[in-house]
């Protein structure tokens, strides 16, 4: 029954878009005398119009990243040469018993060699620590007679429970590498990754550098859809980048000059998502973030909607906690202040929250509207921008994504209504435990391991 039910979906989404397409064009709209929910139809349509008008730009300025970033390579290629410099891979671990050494392992079998990895065990209760022993004391069998200055150096630490940003606040006192990497302890690395982000950063101007994110783990229909979602997230981060407004370099995949530390500080332990808020901090500095496609990082998404939705919770708490605190960089006057991200990118992260507040009541008066009047219009456009965002996205990497994807862009507008459910979850509760002053922690779920996807 389990193996039936993303088939169905699937089937179900087809033919509720195809009911609307057919609609659109058989049905003949009649006039519908409610002037209260026409004007809030307008209203609607106007909310979700600011937001379309973002992804469509985004949709066609994406695809300039790939010119740009080849002609920039084109002329570091001349400037720059045989950089080489030592890179320190910071892995957090806190009961991640299932995929810490598999981590590890992907990282050993990395292109670039000059190379350490800092591992710090946050405390956890489960038999990562002894695992971590085991295979310390493996590595060091198998790399007997191979000195350490040829071989790549693993650090381990293990500390009292202070949550994730204390973790890597020790890594990074720790780590020796003039470039800092953070990885999450349930990630595959791809083995070209921490090459590609070495060659961001032969970008003088380069300070901190996102990875590729992927989901591995898409045989439910849950991860499925944070596939699909990541597809189109990082996709407009092309974007994002040459327009030097990315706010968050992820915890998964976020390199580092380790001057950026030095000037800045630290991780903020007091914050729930620590990457946001120093991201967030680093433009704050005026300084550059860079998108890095190249460096592929696959990770296990959430297994369950409970999961997805207290993962999510955990983000929204954090990213409103970071938005407080760095204020003053929304409509910033600031010189060294990006104005695309403080007039722009950061305040329609923030109209995009108050419209997912609205949105159940928004729905609602739009299927009535549709249903009483005939006129699906509204819902075709909004099916039709979806559609063509993936289909912009997966040809454009259709060798990397598979052609079986695209098969799911003409519902992934459906797809992303339960993605809607969850943010607006994420949302009241966050609001919730603002007004009750309670924190949202370092949430956890039943891992399987990416391998075991």
């Amino acid at each position: 029954m389990h193996r039936l039910l993303k088939p169905l979906v699937y089937f179900l989404l087809y033919l509720i878009t195809m009911a609307i397409m057919a609609s659109s064009v058989l049905l003949k709209p009649h006039p519908f005398d409610s002037p209260l929910l026409s004007i809030l139809r307008v209203i609607i349509v106007c909310f979700a119009s600011v937001l379309l008008t973002r992804y469509t730009v985004y949709m066609f300025l994406s695809p300039w990243y790939s010119v740009i970033a080849k002609r920039e390579k084109a002329l570091l290629d001349h400037f720059v040469h045989d950089y080489q410099p030592l890179v320190s891979v910071m892995i957090p671990a806190w009961n991640e018993s299932v995929g810490l050494t598999a981590t590890i392992k992907t990282l050993l079998a990395s292109t670039y060699k000059h190379l350490e990895l800092v591992v710090v065990n946050d405390g956890s209760t489960d038999d990562s620590d002894f695992k971590m022993h085991k295979f310390l004391a493996d590595y060091e069998r198998e790399m007997a007679g191979i000195p350490r200055s040829e071989r790549i150096e693993i650090v381990y630490r293990y500390q009292t429970n202070a949550g994730k940003g204390a973790a890597l606040n020790t890594a990074i006192s720790i780590a020796r590498g003039d470039i800092l990497i953070s990885i999450d302890a349930d990630c595959i690395v791809h083995e070209r990754a921490v090459e590609h982000f070495v060659e961001t950063f032969r970008d003088p101007r380069t300070q901190a550098a996102v990875g590729n994110v992927r989901i591995a783990n898409t045989k439910g229909l849950i991860g499925t859809l944070q596939y699909l979602e990541y597809i189109l997230g990082f996709g407009f981060k092309r974007a994002d980048s040459l327009l030097n407004s990315i706010y968050i370099v992820g915890g998964a995949a976020g390199a580092f000059r380790k001057k950026v530390f030095e000037q800045l500080g630290g991780y903020d332990c007091k914050n729930i998502t620590e990457d946001i808020e120093l991201s967030t901090r680093i433009q704050k500095a005026g300084m550059k973030i860079t998108y890095c496609p190249d460096a592929l990082i696959y990770t296990e998404g959430a297994n369950t909607l409970n999961g997805l939705m207290k993962q999510r919770l955990r983000w929204k708490r954090g990213r409103l906690q970071t938005f407080w605190k760095h204020r003053d960089l929304f409509f910033s006057l600031q010189p060294h202040h990006n104005k695309v991200l403080s007039w722009l990118i950061l305040p329609l992260a923030v109209f995009q929250d108050v419209q997912i507040g609205f949105e159940p009541s928004f729905l609602l008066a739009l299927y009535l509207f549709s249903f009483f009047s005939g006129d699906f219009s509204a819902f075709l456009s909004g099916v039709i921008i979806v559609f063509v965002m993936f289909l912009v996205q997966f040809w454009e990497k259709r060798t990397e994504y598979g052609y079986e994807f695209l098969v799911l862009s003409p519902i992934a507008w459906c797809l992303f209504y339960i993605l809607t459910f969850v943010e607006f979850y994420a949302l009241i509760m966050s609001i919730w435990l603002l007004i009750r002053r309670k924190e949202a922690r370092w949430q956890k779920w039943a891992r399987k391991g990416v391998n075991g996807q």
